[in-house]
């Protein structure tokens, strides 16, 4: 039973340490900016100031379980604005600009050089199965979201989820576009397309 409780109080001092966080904050952004293999685990240190030789203590299943957690990290705050956009939205043209809104705000806060995170990671995570995944995962669960907004406005369960994955691959194809020309239009024009489209209720 000793034994138990040492070890439960070992995770949960790896969860609340602020250099561990600090980790997976800089994991988070390097992913974004570089992709999986853009990014090594000393490179993660460096950028987190974090104490050498801490990466095992703190990740025993090494970089898939800090890549993971950084995804998650990231992803969380687009979950939390989406479900704020769902329920505060009065208008179908409210609720696009609001999902828009996110990713607009995400690139121009980071001056064009972060990308979305879920994009970044499958990008690269072909030859890791668990991580591939976990990001399949958290977009089935982004896409349900989006797929509610259609359904709040009128649109049929099985064609929302159509719209939604089209706006998704419409978002993602301006996030790159946004990037490369350091200028927000591609998100902008994605966004009057899909407000300009409401659905039409039975």
């Amino acid at each position: 039973m000793k034994a138990k409780s040492e070890d439960a109080e070992v995770k949960t001092h790896r969860r609340r340490s602020p250099a561990r966080g600090r980790m997976v904050e800089s994991a988070a952004i390097l992913i974004r900016e570089r992709g999986i293999h853009g990014v090594g685990l000393r490179e993660v240190v460096a950028h987190s100031g974090g104490p050498r030789g801490s990466l095992g203590r703190y990740f025993p299943g090494g970089k898939t379980q800090l890549v993971t957690e950084a995804i998650d990290l990231a992803i969380a705050a687009l979950f939390v604005e989406l479900e704020r956009t769902l329920s505060e939205a009065e208008t179908f043209a409210e609720a696009i600009g609001g999902i828009v809104a996110t990713w607009r705000y995400l690139v121009v806060e980071d001056d064009f050089a972060l990308g979305c995170p879920l994009a970044a990671t499958v990008v690269d995570a072909a030859a890791n199965p668990d991580l591939r995944v976990h990001v399949s995962e958290l977009l089935a669960r982004y896409q349900a979201a989006v797929a509610g907004v259609y359904v709040k406005f009128g649109e049929p369960p099985a064609h929302a989820a159509e719209q939604a994955t089209v706006l998704l691959a419409a978002l993602e194809g301006a996030l790159i576009l946004a990037r490369a020309r350091r200028d927000t239009g591609p998100l902008d024009m994605v966004e009057r397309h899909f407000a300009s489209r409401a659905p039409t209720p039975a």
